[in-house]
């Protein structure tokens, strides 16, 4: 069976603009991820902050209303950090999801490349082969 060493060609650029794609979407989910993860820490130092805060202004409350204030500041950095976690969580399943395609097209591609490498194999086996009947040929009509 011949194949096509245009066709396969073509299809190794394809191939390798579809595994580029899928790296650029893997590098954009994988920074998403990372800032995620970054506000999540920050989310974190602000609650510790706001904690070492709260002590304070516990001390120096007055009514009920001042402590029912330090609570709601409180409860408000928690949701923060609820939401930022959630976001990360989400990041990460997103970046692992363009991870596995990444993988496959880079396995796709590589599936291409050996493709090209057989057909050129085949062509310089054919050629060789060409090559040696002529000089088969040319050496038997000298005798």
């Amino acid at each position: 069976m011949t194949i096509n060493p245009r066709a396969v060609r073509m299809l190794r650029e394809a191939r390798t603009r579809m595994r580029d794609a899928a790296a650029a979407e893997h590098s954009m989910a994988a920074s998403d991820r990372d800032a995620a993860a970054q506000r999540l820490s920050a989310e974190h130092d602000s609650l510790a902050a706001t904690l070492d805060d709260a002590s304070a202004q516990l001390a120096n409350a007055r009514t009920v209303h001042d402590l029912g204030q330090v609570a709601a500041i409180v409860v408000s950095h928690r949701d923060a950090i609820t939401v930022a976690s959630k976001t990360h969580a989400d990041a990460s399943t997103v970046a692992d999801q363009t991870a596995g395609r990444l993988r496959e097209r880079a396995r796709q591609l590589k599936t291409a490349e050996r493709l090209v490498d057989m057909s050129d194999r085949m062509r310089a086996d054919r050629d060789a082969k060409l090559d040696q009947r002529l000089t088969d040929d040319i050496g038997g009509r000298r005798r």
